[in-house]
């Protein structure tokens, strides 16, 4: 093999080991929205989950959807503080925490916003937001527990958080 073969055959392996690269670069951006598109609807489905495995607890939270005073902020002789306090504070603190994880997933760019279709996503964290123990808590922990971009977007669409809660929306 003379060295201008050797040449020829080194451009063309590293041309074949760049169009390998480039096909990897393109295949990977196309399927990037797929992995955290999944661990989204797993974090949903975790919801779920716990609605079926836990009925009285999520029957006790519904109970609470027309609230108009303080629960978990309310003196312990009004409202004890019983297994079902910690239980229903704990399923608040798990909606906020997904709410909190679909709005970072789906604002990180305007391609990804649009793979997971945002404008849905903002609507169904308003929906369940306005659950009056979900408000409770985040209006009072929010600057402790949510500091950043997700206690801006909730404050700045505040008003469509306000709105009267729908039952049907759980």
């Amino acid at each position: 093999m003379s060295q201008i073969e050797a040449t020829l055959l080194g451009v063309a392996v590293a041309a074949l080991a760049l169009m390998l690269g480039l096909l990897t670069y393109v295949l990977s951006r196309s399927l990037l929205p797929l992995a955290p598109s999944g661990k989204l609807w797993d974090r949903v489905y975790e919801l779920d989950k716990l609605v079926l495995s836990y009925p009285e607890l999520f029957a006790r939270f519904m109970a609470e959807v027309h609230r108009t005073s303080p629960y978990f902020y309310a003196d312990p002789s009004v409202v004890p503080r019983t297994k079902d306090f910690y239980q229903l504070k704990a399923l608040v603190y798990f909606h906020l925490n997904v709410f909190e994880e679909i709005f970072l997933t789906t604002s990180r760019s305007g391609w990804i916003a649009r793979q997971f279709e945002q404008e849905g996503w903002d609507e169904y964290i308003f929906r369940k937001m306005r659950h009056p123990l979900l408000r409770e808590v985040f209006d009072r922990e929010a600057k402790q527990i949510y500091p950043g971009k997700f206690r801006d977007f909730v404050q700045r669409n505040h008003h469509q958080i306000e709105e009267t809660p729908d039952p049907n929306a759980f």
